[in-house]
């Protein structure tokens, strides 16, 4: 059994400007370390596309119902305006449209979920903080939702398939830590919402041991590899593509890698 360090020298990651550190960080260390070291290390800014706009506008438009006591057609056209007004920058307009097309089907099938809970809602996009091995972390919730003492937190996922990918739960645990320190010790609920165009599920994050030992190791695995990095190119020659790789799906992504990597 590998035995965890109680606490790593925040110094090693200040040096690059990474903390408080995200869970989208912690994670792009995880399951794309190429992606990390283009964006963090060498400092690569990536255009962001439709589909990571689309959940934000479906959100804002959820708020602005639910905070602002409108209705359903008026919080979709909410959705439907924030997203608008971020579409004319994308390159690819053609995928703007088609997203755009979808967005009140993902619309219905989360408040189909959320609707009951209007009475209880509390916040949006809350601040959570927590320390991890001496790290700190920061991270910010979709939906707060308060009955008395009662809280439940639900994050929405909006995805064309109902794919449970492991960082997002490694995220909800990051969440479910910070909320049992600093706002509700008992009586805590987190949920994560995942609304494809055709239905959604819920799923309960029960138990977060197991995840908080992983984000541990990879917190350790991250200090080690950047206590022997003196430079970018050291970090360049450690952490090396695998083509196959789906993540690299993006044109400007590709570009960079040949850059650095020259393949």
């Amino acid at each position: 059994m590998i035995s965890l360090e109680p606490t790593i020298d925040k110094k090693i990651f200040e040096k690059y400007d990474l903390l408080p550190l995200y869970p989208s960080r912690i994670n792009s260390w995880r399951d794309f370390p190429c992606g990390f070291v283009l964006k963090y290390i060498y400092g690569y800014d990536f255009a962001t596309n439709p589909k990571m706009h689309r959940g934000t506008s479906i959100e804002l438009g959820i708020h602005y119902m639910f905070s602002h006591e409108k209705t359903i057609d008026e919080g979709l056209e909410k959705a439907l305006s924030v997203y608008d007004d971020m579409a004319k920058w994308f390159k690819d307009q053609d995928s703007a449209m088609k997203e755009r097309e979808l967005l009140g089907a993902y619309f219905m099938n989360s408040i189909d979920y959320l609707e009951p809970y209007r009475r209880y809602y509390a916040s949006y996009q809350m601040e959570i903080n927590t320390k991890i091995l001496g790290i700190p972390f920061s991270g910010k919730t979709d939906f707060i939702f308060k009955d008395g003492d009662k809280y439940k937190v639900i994050d929405l996922k909006t995805k064309s398939r109902l794919d449970k990918r492991h960082s997002d739960f490694i995220q909800q645990a990051i969440y479910k830590k910070g909320m049992l320190e600093t706002v509700a010790p008992e009586n805590l609920s987190v949920q994560m919402l995942i609304a494809t165009p055709k239905k959604y599920e819920v799923i309960k994050i029960d138990d977060i041991s197991d995840y908080m030992k992983e984000i541990e190791m990879s917190l350790i695995s991250m200090a080690n590899l950047f206590k022997i990095c003196k430079s970018k190119e050291n970090f360049a020659s450690i952490v090396t593509p695998n083509l196959g790789d789906w993540h690299w799906y993006d044109e400007d992504q590709i570009n960079a890698r040949k850059e650095i990597w020259g393949v």
